[in-house]
C-alpha cells in the first residue's frame, strides 16, 4: 500500500516532545523498566524547560546531541516516533535507531519502514559505515522488517536484574572461594572482559573495562570523583575462575560487570553472584547485560529475573563508488 510521505518530517524538540514521550509511553508501557520510566520523565521536564528546549533546539543539528529524529504526523497528531542517537566511541561515529514507535490505531501502513528507510539515509548522509538498532526477541514482526530492510544480526544479549527477597539457598560449590581482587588478576579479567564485551555491544553500554583497572593513577581518579568500583574474585586452590566488578550507580539501578571463560562459567557465577548480592544492601536493582543463552541456572539460583533479551542489529552501506 502507498504511504504518502508528507505526513514524515524532522523532530522540532520545541514542540514534539509531549507528544513523542506519550506515544513512547503507549507503544512499551508494558515492557518499560525503571530506566525507560525515567526516560519518559526527562523527555516531559525537559518539554516544560522553555529555556532548556531553547538551547538543545540550537544544538540539536550537531551530532553530540542525542534528541534527534523523525515523526510522522496524521490526522493532526504524532502517530510514529523514530529516535537517532549518536554515539562517538574509540575514534569512531556510532548512529543507533531507537524508540521506533507507531500508535496501534495506524500500524500496518508501513509507518515504521519509512521512519527507518529516512534514518538510514540520514545516517549514510553523516558518513557512517552503517547503522545499528536493537529488537526484543519476542517481537518478530519488527524483527523481520528489519530484516527485510538489510539489517543483519551482530550479537543477542539478555539484560538480568536482581529481584527480591534473596533465594535462601544456591549452589554455591564448597571447593570455591570467593576473595578480593588482586593486581595480578588484571590481566585475565581484562582479556575475559573484551570477550564477554566486545565492540559490537560494548560501545552502546555504560562498560569501559579499562575504568575496572586497578592502575594506581585510575584508583586516584576514582576516589576523587567519588566513584566506588568493588571486585571479588572465584578461585578453586590457586586457578582463577572468574570475577565480578560492581559498579555503583546514581540512578535507579547499578550495573554488575562479569569476567569469566565458558570452562569456568557456572563454576565462577555460582560462587559469586550469591556472594555478591549477600555483599550489596543499597536498595537499588542489579543489572547484568550478558550474553544470551548462558549461565542462565546460576542468575536464576541468584535471584535474578530475565528482563529482556535484545537482539543487537547492523545495516552496513555499501562504499561510495
Amino acid at each position: 500500500m502507498f504511504v504518502n510521505t508528507s505526513h514524515l518530517r524532522p523532530l522540532n524538540v520545541r514542540t514534539d516532545l509531549p507528544s513523542v514521550a506519550d506515544l513512547i509511553e503507549m507503544c512499551f508501557a508494558h515492557q518499560m523498566d525503571s530506566e525507560g520510566r525515567e526516560y519518559i520523565r526527562q523527555l516531559r521536564r525537559a518539554a516544560d524547560d522553555v529555556q532548556h528546549m531553547r538551547w538543545i533546539s540550537a544544538a540539536s543539528e550537531h551530532s553530540t546531541i542525542p534528541l534527534q529524529g523523525y515523526i510522522w504526523e496524521e490526522d493532526g497528531k504524532v502517530v510514529g516516533n523514530l529516535t537517532l542517537i549518536p554515539f562517538f566511541w574509540h575514534r569512531k561515529w556510532y548512529y543507533l535507531i531507537a524508540n521506533v514507535a507507531v500508535h496501534p490505531d495506524y500500524r500496518q501502513r508501513g509507518i515504521a519502514r519509512r521512519l527507518t528507510e529516512t534514518a538510514l539515509g540520514r545516517v549514510k548522509e553523516r558518513g557512517a559505515d552503517a547503522g545499528w538498532l536493537q529488537v526484543r526477541d519476542d517481537n518478530p514482526i519488527a524483527h523481520n522488517l528489519y530484516l527485510s530492510l538489510g539489517f543483519v544480526e551482530r550479537a543477542r544479549r539478555t539484560t538480568w536484574e536482581s529481584i527480591d527477597p534473596i533465594p535462601p539457598n544456591s549452589r554455591a560449590p564448597s571447593n570455591v572461594q570467593v576473595t578480593p581482587r588482586s593486581e595480578r588478576d588484571w590481566p585475565h579479567q581484562a582479556a575475559w572482559l573484551q570477550e564477554t564485551y566486545p565492540p559490537e555491544v560494548s560501545w552502546n553500554l555504560p562498560f569501559e573495562y579499562k575504568r575496572l583497572s586497578p592502575d594506581i593513577w585510575r584508583t586516584f581518579v576514582r576516589i576523587i570523583n567519588g566513584e566506588d568500583i568493588y571486585h571479588w574474585c572465584a578461585r578453586r586452590s590457586d586457578e582463577l575462575l572468574g570475577i565480578v566488578s560492581w559498579e555503583p550507580s546514581h540512578h535507579h539501578v547499578d550495573s554488575l560487570w562479569i569476567a569469566t571463560t565458558p570452562n569456568s562459567e557456572d563454576l565462577a557465577l555460582n560462587a559469586l553472584l550469591p556472594h555478591v548480592r549477600h555483599s550489596i544492601h543499597t536498595g537499588r536493582s542489579l543489572m547484568v547485560n550478558y550474553p544470551y543463552g548462558q549461565a542462565i541456572g546460576p542468575f536464576l539460583d541468584a535471584g535474578f529475573r530475565l528482563h529482556n533479551t535484545l537482539i543487537w542489529m547492523e545495516k552496513r552501506f555499501k562504499p561510495a563508488g
